[in-house]
């Protein structure tokens, strides 16, 4: 692995923790989830970086919260989060980012977005719904169903982050 290499799979892990942290959770539901930047951070990662980048710089994510960095939306961290709630769709990112990464092609814009709304929101979508319907005792489709109040801000989110994606790509050599 080149030190070039390092470098993106750092700079994508604290952009991750870092707008999860900067930017506050917003509660949407009573699903005990809310809106948070995390998902556009996995989303980039996938359109800018290689597929093994895109999956560690998720997976150190991951591994910096579990040891106790308060890097998980309201400050959390520690192992529970990924038993909680909200854990499968945190254990969720680094294949997500992965998928995108994989599939991406040239990168244009609406390729980009078809792959966000399928790896970087549906596929969160499933996973994540699988720890909530656990954690709340409620049918995994009607938790899955309680992710439609989401699908205006996650779709944003995957339209930004195509449209970054295609843009810098074009400008800048992120993946060399």
């Amino acid at each position: 692995m080149t030190v070039k290499s390092m470098a993106r799979i750092a700079a994508f892990t604290a952009l991750t923790g870092a707008v999860t942290v900067a930017f506050p959770s917003i509660p949407l539901s009573a699903l005990n989830i809310s809106v948070t930047l995390q998902t556009l951070a996995v989303m980039l990662a996938g359109v800018l970086l290689k597929p093994a980048e895109a999956f560690l710089s998720m997976l150190l994510y991951i591994a910096l919260g579990v040891i106790g960095l308060p890097v998980f939306s309201n400050l959390q961290s520690g192992p529970a989060v990924l038993i909680g709630p909200t854990g499968g769709f945190i254990i969720a990112f680094p294949f997500s980012a992965c998928l995108i990464s994989l599939f991406r092609g040239k990168g244009s814009f609406f390729r980009l977005l078809v792959l966000n709304l399928i790896f970087g929101v549906a596929f969160i979508y499933l996973a994540g719904a699988v720890t909530l319907s656990l954690q709340l005792k409620t049918p995994y489709f009607r938790a899955l169903s309680g992710m439609a109040l989401f699908l205006l801000p996650d779709g944003a989110k995957a339209a930004l982050s195509a449209w970054l994606g295609s843009r810098i790509g074009k400008h800048i050599k992120l993946l060399g």
